[in-house]
């Protein structure tokens, strides 16, 4: 159209814009007379019918019907024809009959007509519509007056017939205001219009003006307005592609990046031995390491995107340590904590807390680092388990010699005494008395320096499966009402040790099971093979149903002097710790009051492959404590 009128690419959108202005015109004008015709039509259609019903509802008056029967037709006509009321008036306007209920009936017809203009319709005996008109219900509604001559009273009355006509009084209302409406349509239109164009034509004449002083069109381009879009649009598509092809490279690059740096943090990570759970500012956890979820526990179920608390506990000790982190804003702390490990166990943790913060020193984030500090703890209480046991070496060694002394000259004054004593005395009972006190100190004194001596460890092969079995049956003869089980899930037929120390051993410990149960005592033996922190021991646990250790005794049974039992003098666990660390062991003991104890001992196997030396044929070595 633009070469057949000879016009610019302006001048044509101009002229599509105007007729788009008249074809929206004619739709507007088309639409009124659509309009119009339906409210003549619909209209018509609603006169007719109220003109019908009225003639319908003169002919049922006439006829021979009681009173509750015409009530009962009309009330029926009601419902049939969608009626609010049907009612019968004089020509003084004074009702003879109405089908409406009792509140409706209240309702006077001077509501909706002036009383001097319906008394002079009424009288001028003629049929005629009221204008449209609310109700109480605040729909709108018409009536019309049917003129008839009762036959049977040869009176004149009105048939009244009332309907709701609320969707033909909203039309009656638009088409008062049609030319309004139609106006503020066509203005609205040629300004919606007028605002299209600015709008179209803006960005062109700005984009060509931009093109000019960038010297990016041709010759052709400044005569043809849609050449100068065209050619604009294929460089500026040109140039759109070459960046996109530049940023895809550059987001492979920085992706393959981010990728192989967050690989190199999994990696990291998963190699440390302490634990690392990483929070953002606020508290949810973004990050955690196998480690951390083996030092927690079972119990604890670390996951993403939960909040610590959520996780650990609200008041748990971790919990109050990293909420005291949080609201004090201390860079970093260091805390030693102490948990419930598995089966029951305790674990202690060093715990590291340092804020992240962003290069504007505005805190983003929390890490926390958990060491464990339970094998260190161990050590420390065998260091210092084993320089209390050289203190009271030192100490019952000097004091046994001196008591012991002194014990025999005792001993030695009171056979002397009983020598000169009769046995019929009662003197003689007493000394005697003192004897067998004198005898069990000595006898304790010796027992003393047998804990404060050195021993001497004799390396030897024996059958260890069958020391054990002598033990129990040692046990068995002191406690014959006891029952014992020995479960070997590996024969040790050939073992290094000191046999008569692990004797030793396992005696002291099934005669402290024994004291332990009274009825119906059951002590369960098992030997096996287990590799532990990478070697590999002989594992023997002994276990029984006796009334179990408290808690709070549990780290002072292998202390020298610590008993519970009246007559006990509190070396029996003490010896038997000595013994298993001279061998290279270790013991380990679980209890829960009233449901028994089970001490569990690991033997190295290695223990003398760098040590023995072979002498006659026997294997043997010694060392000192």
């Amino acid at each position: 159209m633009r070469k057949f009128l000879k016009i610019d690419y302006e001048s044509e959108i101009r002229l599509s814009l105007l007729l788009l202005i008249l074809f929206f015109v004619l739709i507007n004008f088309g639409i009124a007379y659509l309009l119009n015709l339906s409210r003549n039509n619909w209209r018509k259609e609603h006169l007719d019918s109220l003109q019908g019903m009225s003639y319908s509802v003169s002919l049922l008056w006439q006829k021979s019907f009681s009173e509750t029967e015409k009530d009962y037709e009309f009330k029926t006509l009601n419902l049939r024809w969608g009626l609010k009321k049907v009612e019968i008036l004089n020509q003084k306007g004074e009702i003879l009959y109405s089908s409406a209920d009792r509140t409706d009936k209240d309702e006077h017809l001077s509501s909706f007509l002036p009383s001097t203009q319906f008394k002079a319709l009424l009288l001028s005996g003629k049929s005629f519509f009221s204008e449209i008109y609310p109700g109480k219900d605040k729909q709108l509604y018409q009536s019309y007056f049917y003129f008839f001559r009762d036959k049977n009273t040869s009176s004149q009355l009105f048939v009244r017939v009332e309907k709701e006509v609320t969707s033909l009084g909203w039309i009656e209302r638009i088409t008062e205001y049609e030319g309004w409406i139609r106006a503020t349509g066509i203005l609205g239109i040629m300004l919606i219009l007028f605002l299209l164009l600015k709008n179209i034509l803006s960005p062109y004449r700005r984009m060509k003006a931009k093109a000019r002083e960038e010297k990016i069109l041709s010759p052709l381009a400044e005569q043809e307005n849609v050449e100068t879009v065209v050619e604009i649009f294929q460089k500026v598509i040109a140039e759109l592609k070459e960046k996109e092809r530049i940023l895809k490279e550059l987001y492979n690059q920085t992706d393959i990046r981010a990728k192989n740096l967050e690989k190199h943090n999994e990696y990291i990570l998963r190699s440390i031995n302490n634990g690392v759970i990483i929070c953002d500012n606020q508290g949810q956890i973004t990050g955690f390491n196998q480690a951390a979820q083996k030092l927690l526990g079972s119990s604890i179920k670390l996951n993403l995107n939960r909040h610590y608390r959520e996780i650990l506990g609200e008041k748990s000790s971790i919990s109050m340590i990293l909420d005291e982190v949080v609201s004090s804003n201390k860079v970093s702390t260091e805390s030693e904590i102490e948990i419930k490990g598995g089966k029951g166990g305790k674990r202690y943790l060093m715990i590291n807390n340092t804020l992240l913060r962003d290069e504007s020193e505005n805190i983003i984030g929390l890490v926390v680092v958990l060491t464990d500090l339970t094998e260190l703890k161990k050590i420390q209480q065998e260091v210092a388990f084993k320089q209390r046991m050289a203190s009271v070496g030192e100490i019952s060694a000097g004091l046994a010699h001196e008591l012991r002394n002194s014990m025999g000259a005792l001993l030695g004054y009171s056979k002397m005494l009983k020598k000169g004593i009769k046995q019929d005395k009662a003197l003689y009972a007493v000394v005697e008395s003192i004897m067998d006190e004198a005898l069990s100190l000595e006898n304790l004194l010796k027992r003393f320096l047998d804990f404060s001596k050195t021993l001497e460890v004799k390396l030897m092969r024996f059958n260890l499966s069958d020391l054990i079995r002598d033990c129990i049956k040692t046990a068995e003869e002191r406690r014959p009402d006891f029952k014992f089980y020995f479960k070997e899930e590996a024969k040790i037929s050939h073992y290094t040790g000191d046999p008569l120390l692990l004797r030793q051993v396992f005696h002291n410990l099934f005669m402290n099971s024994l004291e332990s149960v009274e009825n119906d005592g059951e002590i369960q033996v098992k030997l096996e093979n287990i590799e532990r922190e990478g070697n590999n021991f002989i594992q023997v646990v002994i276990q029984d149903n006796g009334g179990g250790i408290p808690e709070e005794n549990l780290g002072n049974i292998f202390n020298p002097f610590y008993t519970t039992k009246e007559k006990g003098i509190g070396l029996g666990l003490s010896m038997v710790k000595k013994i298993i660390d001279l061998h290279k062991g270790k013991i380990e003991v679980k209890s829960e009051p009233g449901k028994g104890t089970a001490f569990s001992i690991f033997l190295p196997l290695n223990l003398v492959k760098d040590q023995i030396k072979t002498s006659s044929g026997i294997e043997m070595f010694s060392t000192q404590v």
